[in-house]
């Protein structure tokens, strides 16, 4: 199992989220947060003229969090690339880390079988 962390422009969560529940991935955890990159870049945003972010202002963007069986991680990916890549600065990251195990609290099931 994997755990994958999408942070995306808010203005492609709606597009993104159904993609994904589109190709049988609705299960996920979002939220609205702030952040930035390491560089002082010029962000292009739908219906916002450019700006450069100067300092340490931080940016809108949207977390998506899921967790996926290992066979699914590269279907996911490209899914998350597909409806955010534009090729300017401000796309996002995204990150797929290691699950040791995953639990259903209800039933106490185990492994793989509780992410269906």
């Amino acid at each position: 199992m994997k755990e994958i962390m999408a942070i995306i422009r808010p203005s492609r969560y709606f597009a993104t989220k159904h993609r994904l529940i589109g190709h049988g991935f609705s299960a996920m955890s979002t939220k609205e947060v702030l952040g930035r990159g390491r560089k002082k870049v010029v962000f292009h945003t739908e219906g916002e003229e450019e700006r450069e972010v100067v300092g340490i202002e931080f940016v809108a963007k949207r977390l998506i969090e899921m967790v996926v069986r290992d066979e699914d991680v590269k279907t996911v990916v490209g899914l998350l690339l597909e409806d955010n890549s534009t090729g300017h600065p401000g796309d996002g990251k995204i990150f797929v880390l290691p699950v040791e195990n995953a639990l259903r609290v209800r039933t106490g099931e185990q492994g793989d079988d509780v992410l269906v």
